[in-house]
This record gives structure tokens, C-alpha cells and sequence, in this order.
């Protein structure tokens, strides 16, 4: 179509993905309404799975699209499913790219690191392991809203748990057995710091995921892993990577290591990015980067909605 808007040529855009926990019933039908072609995606995940993502991400119920072995192939497939439609819509290359956990394997899949059905495949493979291992814990997750990471470290020192998400200057997550979590949340309480258990099903990127990345190795060394067409920025490193043997190290150690969300987005801003744009399910990440660097424009784009106002915005309607 040739892009043509005001602001492109200035902007350097971070294309950025979502996790688990931002899913629905229902997320990326508007697009498919648009045009069909959109659930050709969804038909590839299907046949790679052998799950019923169709059935679950369009009819639910919720209980069974937040089960992780759905859960992860549907935001994996729905939010690819958004970015192939904002590429055909703005035809904007992407400055670089992140995701948050799971979304980092959107980030490589869309960086070319692998295929599409690649991406199906290791991706339905990591929530299988992830599911399995997590049986064995019994563990959970816990979002720690208010203080800041150096107050979590010293808080969780008496605990045996881990960080898990350092999401924002004010929101840690930490993973570890819940019953660990439940006198953690009661300690809190006392404090009058805010607390909230996730709905994951197992206490994840925390030392207990360690024999999960053991299990999982086994199943990456299967994929031709290519070097990423524009460079990725890494959950465990907070590092930006474009070499695949590089990238391979990393997302096995993500597993069982801290999302370094804040410094993730620091060093896309320092390195020059200048607009951010959230593409999939929700406005998770969106609403996390903008309250870590609110001088930055961030959007989300996951229906024709959204990207109607980041249209907007590219042809000058709102000031950088």
C-alpha cells in the first residue's frame, strides 16, 4: 500500500508481544471477521497441536483458554495473527522486538529465528513441560504492587520463593510452592502491601521451572534455529541478540530466570527506540510501559480499532 504517514521516517517502532494472562474468548475475531485469511494461522497451530484452539479461543469457556497447554498455542497464534495484519496494514519494519515470556517466542517467530509451524510446535512442547513440572510443585505466582524490587529482595529473604517479573518499578512477581506464597501474601497483608495470586499453574521463571529447561532442551535442539532478521530483546538477559545459538541459551534459561521487563524496555529506549507498539491480545504491556517510561508513545494493536488510532497518531494527529 506504501506508507505514506508524517511521522514514520522518524520513528524507530519496538514491536512488542504478550504473555500468558492475556488471553480471552474471543481476542482476534475482529481481524478474522475482516478477512478469513487471518484463521489459515490458527488452522497451521490446529494441525501442529492437535488442540482445539479454534473451538477454545473463539467459545471458551475462560477456565479451559487459561489452561496453559491452550493457553499458550492460542496467544502464541492469535497475537501473530495481529501482527501479520498490522504488517499489511502500515508495512512498518520494526525497529527491534521483545516479548514478555511466552510473547518472546512471538518476538522470534516473527523475527524469522524460526517457521511458523516451528514456533507451534516448541511452543506447545514448552507449555506441555511447563504443565508437567508444575504438577509436581504445586506452586504458583503472586503480583507484589507498590514497592520496588530492592524492598522485594529484602521482604523474601524470610521465604523460600523467588522473583519472578520485575513487570514495572512497582509491580514484582514472585513464583515459588504455595504454601510458601500464602504465609508470604499473610506477611504482606500485615504490612498493608498490596498482594494478588495470579491465575498460572505453576510458579514460573523461578528455580523450581530448573529441571522444565532440562526436559525442554531436548525438544530446541530439533529446530533449525536461524540468526533473527531484526534483533530480539531477551527475557533473561534484558540483552538485545540477532545470533541463534545465542538466542537458544537464552530462552532455556528464561525458563527458570526472572522477566527483566523494566530493564528490557530501558535498553530499547537507550538504544533508541522511540515508539512502542504492543501487538496481540489486551493492553497488558502497553499499560507496563507507560509506567515505566511515560514520555514514550505506546499503543496496542490487536483489532481494527486499535490500529485505527495508531493510525491516527502516525498521521500526525497527536504530538511525540
Amino acid at each position: 500500500m506504501g506508507i505514506k504517514f508524517n511521522k514514520v521516517d522518524k520513528m524507530n517502532f519496538g514491536i512488542v508481544f504478550p504473555g500468558q494472562a492475556s488471553q480471552y474468548v474471543g481476542m482476534g475475531k475482529e481481524i478474522i471477521d475482516e478477512n478469513k485469511k487471518y484463521m489459515e494461522i490458527i488452522g497451521i497451530g490446529e494441525k501442529i497441536t492437535g488442540l482445539p484452539l479454534k473451538e477454545k479461543i473463539f467459545n471458551g469457556p475462560i477456565e479451559e483458554l487459561t489452561r496453559t497447554l491452550i493457553c499458550q498455542p492460542a496467544v502464541f497464534g492469535v497475537s501473530l495473527i495481529c501482527w501479520e495484519y498490522f504488517k499489511e496494514k502500515t508495512e512498518i519494519v520494526p525497529f527491534s522486538f521483545a516479548g514478555h515470556s511466552l510473547g518472546e517466542y512471538t518476538a522470534l517467530c516473527a523475527s524469522e529465528v524460526f517457521t511458523l509451524e516451528e514456533g507451534f510446535y516448541i511452543v506447545k512442547k514448552r507449555a506441555e513441560i511447563m504443565d508437567e513440572i508444575s504438577k509436581k510443585v504445586n506452586g504458583s505466582l503472586i503480583a507484589v504492587i507498590g514497592v520496588n524490587i530492592n524492598e522485594i529482595e529484602k521482604i523474601i529473604k524470610n521465604f523460600d520463593v523467588e522473583i519472578s517479573n520485575i513487570n514495572s518499578y512497582t509491580q514484582i512477581v514472585v513464583g515459588g510452592k504455595k504454601e510458601e506464597l500464602e504465609k508470604l501474601a499473610s506477611y504482606l497483608k500485615e504490612r498493608k502491601i498490596k498482594s494478588i495470586f495470579l491465575k498460572v499453574s505453576g510458579p514460573f521463571h523461578t528455580k523450581f521451572m530448573k529441571e522444565a529447561s532440562e526436559i525442554f532442551k531436548n525438544e530446541i535442539d530439533k529446530i533449525d534455529f536461524k540468526n533473527a532478521r531484526i534483533p530480539v530483546y531477551m527475557n533473561f538477559s534484558a540483552k538485545k541478540l540477532i545470533d541463534k545459538d545465542e538466542i537458544k541459551e537464552n530462552i532455556l534459561k528464561q525458563l527458570y530466570s526472572p522477566v527483566r521487563w523494566v530493564e528490557i524496555i530501558e535498553s530499547m529506549v537507550n538504544d533508541g527506540v522511540n515508539c512502542f507498539v504492543e501487538i496481540g491480545p489486551k493492553n497488558v504491556l502497553k499499560k507496563l510501559i507507560e509506567s515505566i517510561v511515560p514520555v514514550i508513545p505506546s499503543f496496542n494493536v490487536e483489532n481494527p480499532q486499535t490500529l485505527d488510532s495508531f493510525l491516527k497518531f502516525l498521521e500526525g494527529g497527536n504530538n511525540v
